[in-house]
């Protein structure tokens, strides 16, 4: 409703805007010093292009209707000789216009708001991926446990990502490791990934932080996503989504799962269709813990389940090289939220993001 009534308001001030351009013009037009349009053409390129790709599938049609007003109003303005204030304006106008557009769709996400941390992995060389998201978590490449594996412990490279960019490839260890914030431990979370897993087995793992002290996220032998946390209260959940054969291999599969505090739900989805969702009368679901005391806060593990450290520190005495824990595969566009994303948003992602 605030954004409906900000688009009614936008036009408003158009209309006057406009009328007192086109006014002046007609009165005026020869005194007028015509300022440069380059701006303001292409953002009406790209708003037309927004407007006539826009379906009531994906949007409220009275948005549609309001923007494509909005965009008329503009468009009507520019063929007019225009100082360069007047162009600004027009400017300032429709990127707000645009924006509260894009706001309204459908399963939109405020990622500047809501996106604790994600990585494309399009970097495609080196040995570390930045976020994109407003801290610029980086992730370095680490090379597997050569305690256990030996000389087959392996660095992760750079593939073929899901959608025209670069992934990270992962086998025997390889893995990355951010440092950790408190910022990765939210009392809700989503995580979005998608996988190429080149075999399933027991312990894919994914995303670790903390093992189960804090959470990780791991496909299972059947094919299954699952997931493991420690709830506020102290108690461990551990679930998968029920589905046998739900990941395959050798291709990209979307991973979701999210954990909402106050509906106490755990949601896992598998290419933007939600497989299973488990509850406070069946899983006792709950809030995340956000204080880690035992091991101390280890770095936030993509690919991997613990660090070197960790492993040494508490479970050396049972693993092993058929047990280490460690991802096989690629993975790419990998994200964390603080807010558990609602079925149209992880319908929305994976639409956005799929081949």
């Amino acid at each position: 409703m605030k954004n409906f009534m900000k688009m009614q308001t936008l036009l408003l001030m158009l209309v006057i805007s406009s009328a007192m351009i086109l006014g002046s013009c007609k009165d005026d037009k020869d005194d007028i010093i015509e300022g440069d349009k380059t701006e303001l053409n292409t953002l009406i390129s790209q708003a037309e292009t927004l407007a006539n790709a826009a379906t009531s599938a994906d949007y409220p049609q009275t948005a549609i209707d309001n923007f494509k007003a909005v965009l008329q109003t503009v468009k009507t303005a520019a063929t007019e000789k225009l100082t360069q204030v007047q162009i600004n304006n027009l400017v300032t106008q429709l990127t707000e216009a645009k924006n509260v557009f894009v706001s309204q769709a459908y399963g939109f996400i405020d990622e500047s708001l809501y996106l604790t941390a994600g990585w494309k992995f399009d970097e495609g060389t080196g040995t570390t991926a930045t976020a994109f998201s407003n801290t610029a978590h980086v992730a370095t490449f680490k090379r597997g446990n050569t305690v256990i594996l030996g000389t087959a412990a392996m660095m992760p490279s750079w593939v073929d990502g899901v959608k025209g960019g670069k992934a990270v490839s992962l086998d025997m260890g390889a893995h990355l490791e951010v440092p950790y914030t408190t910022s990765f431990l939210p009392a809700n979370i989503t995580i979005s990934v998608w996988i190429k897993p080149t075999s399933l087995y027991e312990h894919n793992y994914i995303v670790s932080q903390n093992y189960w002290n804090g959470y990780k996220l791991q496909t299972q032998g059947g094919g299954k996503p699952f997931f493991t946390y420690k709830k506020v209260d102290g108690g461990i959940v551990d679930a998968d989504n029920e589905t046998d054969n739900s990941i395959r291999i050798n291709q990209w599969n979307h991973v979701v799962v999210s954990v909402n505090a106050t509906t106490k739900e755990l949601k896992f989805y598998v290419d933007g269709t939600l497989t299973k969702t488990w509850t406070e009368s069946d899983k006792n679901i709950g809030p995340l813990t956000q204080t880690l005391t035992s091991p101390d806060p280890q770095p936030f593990i993509i690919g991997c389940v613990a660090t070197d450290a960790e492993l040494a520190a508490n479970f050396m005495e049972w693993t092993n090289a058929d047990n280490l824990g460690y991802f096989k595969g690629a993975i790419d566009e990998l994200k964390i939220y603080n807010i558990a994303l609602s079925d149209g948003q992880v319908s929305k992602l994976f639409n956005d993001e799929k081949p």
